[in-house]
């Protein structure tokens, strides 16, 4: 990702507000009650960011449920531990200066200043514990805990949905 488009990243994460009432409708139409509580959970700037998940797969003309709710769901476990702006800034830079030492910061427990790099590696296994308790289809809970793996055989029909995640999330 290049500099211009992670300081756009950085200024929407920075004045984002509440979905449209069109965009909320839409949101409705595709989560069940409890998945909508934990949508709500969402910082505004998240909510964004996965109502574009899910427009992005729309407009290419996916529209498989399981996806379509994991499009929404997929960052929900940063609801455990938020990240303000300046702690995604520190992903970033971090992640792109240091990968490795990157990756070994996001073990152990989230405190401090690794607690960034804990939630950017934990928040899959969260996120799908928090969709599971909710009642989501195994689907979706399987898309929200490998969002962030790599994809696997492409002849595999989930990993053929997570590859359109990915490919959805990487846009936005």
């Amino acid at each position: 990702m290049g500099i211009v488009y992670r300081l756009r990243q950085l200024g929407s994460n920075l004045t984002a507000g509440p979905l449209s009432n069109e965009a909320w409708l839409e949101v409705t139409s595709v989560l069940t009650l409890a998945e909508r509580e934990l949508f709500g959970r969402l910082s505004f700037a998240d909510q964004w960011h996965s109502y574009r998940v899910l427009r992005t797969l729309q407009n290419a003309g996916y529209n498989q449920p399981d996806l379509s709710a994991a499009a929404l769901l997929h960052d929900v476990g940063k609801t455990c531990y938020p990240l303000n702006a300046w702690d995604r800034t520190l992903i970033v830079v971090g992640g792109a200066l240091f990968p490795d030492r990157a990756a070994k910061w996001g073990q152990g427990s989230p405190d401090g200043w690794r607690r960034p790099f804990v939630v950017r590696a934990m928040h899959p296994v969260w996120g799908a514990d928090m969709v599971a308790a909710a009642g989501s289809r195994t689907g979706v809970v399987d898309l929200v805990l490998r969002h962030q793996d790599k994809a696997g055989d492409p002849k595999n029909g989930k990993d053929e949905l997570l590859r359109r995640l990915q490919w959805a999330d990487d846009q936005n």
